[in-house]
């Protein structure tokens, strides 16, 4: 089944409440063999059934593995802030703006470069700026723009399921994967991202059609090829990195580490997360 979660990223949480003086819903009985109810579970986990603004947040230990040993590299604390919007014939679109940042795992403090272990080289980390973009989610999968690269064979998947029900607990799996291959061997190297989303819920509030948002936490894992800011040459092994997260309600209650560095970084996000949903 093809469909996006994003890196992606998902708990306290609150339930939407019933609108006064109207019955609420009979729940849904989940079926994890029916794609609609797959979907169903991880629109409800990753994202939102309504427009109100949420919040997920990453903490995660980025590694560099060659010859099978996990060396550790830095801390990565991510979050994002979206909301999301329904649109005719069961699509729907998200609204988002995420920022990541990387610090030291020995004294925690933000980090701006890299003493690369592997080449000996200090490298100055590259940081993308937060932005407002939208993803549309269609029954056949989350529609992207093609990437912009004449020289290289692209290759996207972004795929949902399967997911399991056991007793009063639920998960679903929201996968994303890149690979470009140069048209001509040796005038580039090879890329592959592997985003592996692993989200979890409780089962009656997936199933009640009145909780509209539910909470939910959030295990990641990626395996790619070094980023080119690293400089690894020929070096060869893998970039990779294991993490949890889960949804907040609320900006107060992302990770305090985040909520600082942003606030330093970029404080007209920090000022008005929900504002600038709208760019």
């Amino acid at each position: 089944m093809k469909r996006r979660s994003a890196l992606g990223l998902l708990g306290a949480g609150i339930a939407a409440p019933a609108i006064i003086g109207r019955a609420s819903a009979a729940p849904i009985k989940l079926d994890p063999a029916n794609p609609d109810h797959v979907m169903l579970i991880h629109r409800k986990l990753c994202f939102s059934m309504d427009a109100t603004p949420t919040f997920v947040w990453l903490r995660a230990t980025r590694y560099g593995l060659v010859d099978s040993r996990f060396t550790p590299f830095w801390e990565m604390h991510v979050g994002q802030a979206f909301t999301t919007k329904d649109l005719p014939g069961g699509d729907y679109e998200v609204t988002s703006w995420s920022a990541i940042f990387y610090t030291d795992i020995a004294t925690g403090k933000f980090i701006e470069t890299f003493n690369n272990p592997f080449t000996g080289k200090q490298v100055a980390i590259r940081y993308g700026a937060p932005r407002a973009s939208k993803r549309l989610h269609t029954k056949t999968g989350e529609e992207r723009e093609p990437m912009n690269r004449p020289e290289m064979n692209v290759t996207m998947n972004t795929d949902i399921g399967p997911a399991w029900i056991e007793g009063d607990a639920v998960w679903v799996r929201g996968d994303t994967g890149v690979r470009l291959e140069p048209k001509e061997p040796g005038k580039a190297r090879m890329s592959q991202v592997n985003d592996w989303s692993t989200f979890y819920g409780a089962t009656k509030d997936v199933a009640d059609p009145d909780v509209k948002n539910p909470a939910s936490t959030w295990i990641f894992n990626d395996v790619n090829t070094w980023a080119s800011w690293l400089e690894m040459g020929d070096q060869p092994g893998n970039y990779v990195s294991r993490g949890l997260g889960q949804k907040e309600f609320a900006f107060d209650d992302m990770p305090a580490t985040w909520r600082k560095i942003l606030a330093e970084r970029h404080p007209d996000f920090a000022k008005d997360p929900i504002g600038a949903l709208k760019g």
